[in-house]
């Protein structure tokens, strides 16, 4: 499963949505092991939406199901740094490498 969100700003309503979307996908096709977020175009994420994020990483791994966060641009990887949701989540350069 690929989402790939077209904003720069990743508010709540934009990641619920995704998640909603996640999720129909997922109960789709259960068999499918990796869930990727392409966040290449997102420049802006909310506090709110980081833990957003992680209660999807949280629901991925109840379906026995990867989640990895490609594209992330430096700014928003220095975020995951600072709070240390880099040790959270598993991150790619692009969708290529995530899905390899």
């Amino acid at each position: 499963i690929i989402a790939s969100p077209q904003v720069k700003l990743m508010d709540d309503d934009v990641l619920k949505a995704l998640s909603q979307g996640v999720d129909k996908a997922a109960a789709a096709h259960p068999a499918v092991p990796l869930v990727v977020l392409d966040l290449s175009r997102v420049a802006l994420l909310p506090s709110m939406a980081l833990g957003l994020l992680v209660h999807m990483n949280t629901k991925c791994r109840s379906r026995e199901q990867k989640m990895k966060l490609a594209g992330v641009q430096p700014q928003l990887r220095q975020v995951f740094a600072i709070t240390k949701l880099d040790r959270v989540f598993q991150f790619a350069d692009n969708v290529e490498a995530a899905t390899a």
